[in-house]
């Protein structure tokens, strides 16, 4: 189909398309800006759509027309363009070669996911969901130098990137297949981002980018100036098919934050194991239409419905939003001002305690702490509001010491491993001849949970600890571990 996800190849084609059955139709700057509802299922539908800004209230500063995408298809009257007619034009990867920072990345990614209608979302199979949550697991404990599985190699690209802004480097998980060279991504299977030496546990989420518009951006922003350790975008349109969620009819399949069957909910669940018993917070940001819940700016919940408890993070962060920013007016549960508590979202109801087996259907009853969502207008939609009140709320806490430290012997060598500290920006790896030490560093800021010790000698033993360092300082060490390379 000549016309896909929304968008034609040119606007310098408007009369061939007009031939070919297009519908043309007048869209605001960034796609849904006026309906952007996450508890909505008012999303536009069209074959066809013309990037003409149209005024629909106050904005941030951020948005702006958007054209086509980086790589968008050649012009159709060209030779190279005619081929798309009628045939598969060669494998293109969109792997946003040219960002320099997070921002200008998943702005890139997003100008590439499958529209609204656009039939382009891939429902991965149960190995590729278990893979993908395999692959999150080994970025959260610092690697970013491994081959992807099979089921993903193609589609996916792991990469480290350096922001041109802070100069940190960053482990990205990003689709960039586009076998038919139409702009788009094949899948809408969606990024995930971690910081190896981010010192808050804490996981920014965007269920519904190009719907909920700029939460995308905002998310990732946050996740930046707040040193986060995780960044999670679903990869298409809420609305991108139109199946029905096997967890709730009334949403559609693609929506990230009321389906199971997409890569999105199987890396929440990833990041959850990771944790363990470890305090770690999953944030997801949404954004609902200028005339929902009318009298607030922003709405946060714990997905329940009923009034927080004294001392918990909603009601901080409620706090801390309000005092950087005066003129905000946000919402909590109890107050009445608005129903938006995300009661039916899958990743917050498993979050809270719901068995796996049943989070698409049943309500969570209490909250743990580990799942906050936020509803905004799009005024409110800017991450410079919000980075200080996300910090103030989660404050850096000082590394605890490594646990669960284990020393194999190889062929002159030592495989180091231990289980990740909260707050830990990297790691000391120590190591003595003695029991009891002395012991003296042999690498320090470690960004995985496991160091190969190369500088022993066969048959002498060795004795290691592990200390953990953040920003606040370094911290006591781990037990020691005894071992004697072969």
């Amino acid at each position: 189909m000549f016309c896909r996800y929304g968008k034609c190849p040119g606007i310098a084609l408007l009369t061939l398309l007009l031939w070919a059955g297009c519908t043309l139709e007048k869209s605001s700057p960034v796609e849904n800006a006026a309906v952007e509802s996450s508890d909505s299922d008012a999303l536009r539908e069209g074959a066809c759509e013309v990037d003409t800004p149209a005024v629909t209230g106050p904005a941030p500063a951020l948005e702006e027309a958007k054209g086509l995408p980086e790589s968008h298809p050649p012009d159709a009257f060209s030779d190279e363009g005619l081929s798309v007619f009628g045939q598969i034009v060669a494998s293109t990867d969109l792997d946003c070669a040219s960002a320099i920072t997070l921002g200008e990345l998943v702005t890139c990614i997003r100008d590439h996911m499958p529209r609204s209608g656009s039939e382009g979302f891939v429902v991965p199979t149960t190995a590729e969901r278990l893979d993908f949550r395999g692959v999150v697991g080994k970025m959260l404990n610092g690697h970013c130098d491994f081959a992807l599985p099979a089921s993903l190699a193609g589609a996916m690209r792991l990469r480290s990137f350096e922001d041109g802004d802070n100069g940190k480097t960053y482990c990205v998980l990003m689709e960039v297949e586009d076998a038919n060279a139409d702009g788009y991504v094949d899948r809408g299977w969606g990024t995930f981002i971690v910081d190896p030496t981010a010192s808050r546990e804490l996981i920014h989420e965007a269920p519904h980018p190009l719907a909920d518009a700029e939460t995308d951006l905002e998310a990732v922003e946050i996740f930046k100036g707040t040193d986060s350790r995780g960044f999670l975008l679903c990869g298409a349109h809420r609305a991108a098919n139109a199946a029905a969620s096997g967890c709730d009819a009334s949403y559609k399949e693609a929506d990230c934050a009321h389906a199971v069957a997409n890569m999105f909910h199987p890396a929440v669940l990833e990041i959850d194991a990771f944790y363990g018993a470890r305090p770690h917070t999953q944030i997801q940001w949404h954004g609902m239409a200028t005339t929902t819940c009318a009298s607030l700016g922003a709405y946060a919940s714990q997905g329940l419905s009923k009034t927080p408890l004294a001392g918990t993070n909603v009601l901080a962060l409620q706090k801390n939003a309000s005092l950087h920013n005066p003129t905000w007016v946000v919402g909590v549960p109890g107050g009445g001002a608005c129903d938006l508590d995300a009661t039916d979202n899958v990743g917050g109801r498993f979050l809270n305690g719901v068995p796996l087996a049943s989070a698409c259907g049943t309500d969570a009853t209490s909250a743990t702490g580990e799942f906050l969502h936020i509803e905004q207008h799009i005024a409110l939609r800017v991450a410079s509001g919000w980075i200080a009140p996300v910090a103030g709320t989660f404050p850096i806490a000082f590394p605890t010491p490594p646990t669960s430290v284990t020393a194999k012997p190889g062929a002159a060598l030592v495989a180091l491993s231990w289980t990740p500290s909260n707050g830990a920006s990297g790691y000391d790896v120590l190591r003595a001849s003695s029991s009891g030490g002395p012991y003296a560093a042999v690498a320090t800021a470690v960004v995985t949970t496991g160091y190969f010790d190369k500088s022993v000698k066969k048959g002498v033993t060795y004795h290691y600890v592990i200390r953990a360092r953040n920003p606040l300082g370094v911290s006591a060490p781990s037990g020691p571990v005894s071992v004697k390379p072969k």
